[in-house]
């Protein structure tokens, strides 16, 4: 046993029981059985965490020491646009998170629910999976302290902002949950925003659940924009019924080491998803993103759009694979990932994968990676460009299929700042916005 699981197993010791006991048991029992996943486990075979595994790992506090500095982040939300912000604080709700409801919108803390009505949070906690890219997920379960549980009964015009902030030393662990509930016909946008404070942070091992019902649509960001020395593991659930809708943004512009997965399962007929990756390597940062979406009925559809970009000495790994179980028939798939390398030293690897076991089916996939298209600067040089303005201008569009769809516009405009500033000739990008 390495030193990050002795500590997380005293962490468990340590802990006080609650009303999900039985299910952290059996999660924890499980995780210390797998261990942390290796180079040999086949969705990890990109991102090596032996740095991880050599370390002791205390609780991170959930006191709110001091108010969030966002000047050490950008903002997805301008002081013009109206939106409903919650802060979390290493993966506790802060004082300002108050429960009620507010136009069609339940908040809750999840520790406040375990006290009062456990059970009717007992179907968002999956039984415990041997999956490799399950473990940190069985950990979350086991150690998190609190969270937040939303409930969306019907359309919430204004968007949803939940700040997750780190804070702390390297060597501590936090474990944010975030539990999102979308009721028959409801609709909503929420963006979740990672930002950490300070130049260490801790190790943020992050679970959020979507449960989308009948009918329900989403408009789902995650956006990870920490510092450096920051290492970020995250996973997303998404289960949808019939005639449901997601439209789901993952985007990687911070932090040392990010690991995020999207796993989604398509459980009824007319079940939609589509997701977009925006991957960007800057200096030695490694940004490894796994999808696994599932089609478990028939006339689901799924589209996965990546685009990842790595300069410097960065690597940008986009692994995808949609799973079509037998009767999934009329399942309709699409995978894209298109991976542009801005220095000789940076590295991209892509990996899309088909499992089918239906028949009648439709299913495609696709990937390239290399350096900007010759052909295409050289028609901007004849048409008068000078070489840096026609390399940023490619550069720029490369990016609008996964930028363009984002129906906030201030989160967009955010964005799109924060990828500039880490991009080559960010002065000359800044003309084209």
């Amino acid at each position: 046993m390495n030193a990050a699981l002795r500590s997380f197993e005293s962490q468990w010791r340590d802990r006080v029981p609650d009303a999900l006991q039985p299910i952290r048991e059996q999660a924890m029992q499980r995780f210390l059985k797998l261990g942390l996943p290796s180079l040999r486990d086949e969705t990890w075979r990109y991102t090596d965490l032996r740095s991880v595994a050599a370390q002791s790992f205390a609780p991170a506090a959930c006191t709110e020491e001091s108010a969030p500095r966002l000047d050490t982040a950008f903002s997805l939300v301008d002081a013009n646009q109206a939106a409903i912000t919650l802060e979390m604080m290493n993966g506790c709700p802060t004082s300002g998170v108050r429960n009620g409801s507010v136009n069609g919108l339940e908040i809750s803390s999840i520790g406040n629910i375990l006290k009062s009505n456990s059970e009717s949070l007992r179907r968002f906690f999956e039984t415990a999976s041997d999956a490799d890219q399950r473990r940190w997920t069985l950990l979350n379960t086991a150690l998190f302290v609190d969270g937040l549980y939303l409930k969306i009964t019907h359309a919430v015009t204004t968007p949803i902002v939940i700040l997750h902030v780190s804070t702390g030393a390297s060597a501590q662990a936090a474990h944010p949950r975030v539990i999102i509930d979308c009721e028959a016909g409801a609709s909503a946008v929420i963006i979740e925003h990672h930002v950490s404070q300070g130049e260490a942070a801790p190790l943020s091992n992050s679970n959020t659940h979507i449960a989308l019902a009948r009918g329900s649509r989403l408009e789902h960001y995650r956006v990870y924009s920490t510092g450096a020395g920051a290492t970020h593991l995250d996973s997303l659930d998404i289960h949808q019924a019939r005639d449901s809708h997601c439209k789901q943004f993952t985007v990687a512009l911070g932090g040392g080491l990010v690991r995020s997965s999207l796993e989604a399962r398509l459980g009824e007929r007319g079940a939609n998803l589509d997701s977009f990756s925006l991957l960007v390597g800057h200096q030695d940062r490694h940004v490894d993103c796994v999808n696994v979406v599932t089609h478990a009925a028939p006339d689901t559809s799924s589209r996965q759009t990546a685009r990842a970009i790595a300069s410097d000495v960065s690597r940008v790994i986009f692994n995808s694979k949609v799973i079509v179980d037998a009767g999934a028939k009329n399942a309709d798939s699409k995978q894209s990932c298109r991976g542009l390398l801005l220095s000789p030293n940076a590295e991209i690897d892509t990996r899309p994968q088909l499992e089918i076991h239906a028949d009648e089916v439709k299913c495609a996939h696709g990937a390239t990676t290399g350096r900007l298209d010759p052909d295409m600067l050289f028609y901007l040089l004849s048409r008068g460009l000078d070489r840096d303005t026609a390399q940023s201008l490619l550069v720029y569009a490369f990016l609008a299929d996964v930028l363009t769809g984002m129906s906030v516009t201030s989160a967009r405009a955010g964005i799109e700042n924060a990828l500039i500033s880490q991009l080559p000739d960010s002065q000359t990008l800044r003309k084209f916005r």
